[in-house]
């Protein structure tokens, strides 16, 4: 019995943790117009934001994971991010229109 219960615990721990990072977290929808090893650039309506992304980040696209290699030039994504002083680094991106 105990088991179960530390792994409920360990459950909503885990979930308070993935919602606190989401609380923190902005999103940009629009074009990408570089990417160069481990960032790309998305190009909103106005701005430019280089957005670095990790081994942690979710590429997806329709029902698909990805990876960071399917995100191309010119396609139309929404970044999920956080920002920590100048740096933005990705959560997830959803590929929504391919290039």
């Amino acid at each position: 019995m105990k088991p179960s219960i530390v792994l409920i615990v360990l459950c909503l721990v885990l979930q308070g943790t993935a919602l606190a990072q989401l609380i923190n977290a902005k999103s940009v929808s629009g074009q990408v117009t570089a990417h160069k090893g481990d960032t790309i650039t998305i190009k909103d309506n106005n701005n430019e934001l280089l957005i670095g992304l990790t081994e942690e980040t979710h590429v997806i696209m329709g029902s698909d994971l990805k990876g960071a290699a399917d995100i191309h030039v010119g396609d139309r994504v929404t970044a999920v991010y956080r920002e920590k002083g100048n740096q933005k680094t990705a959560l997830s991106i959803t590929i929504t229109a391919p290039k």
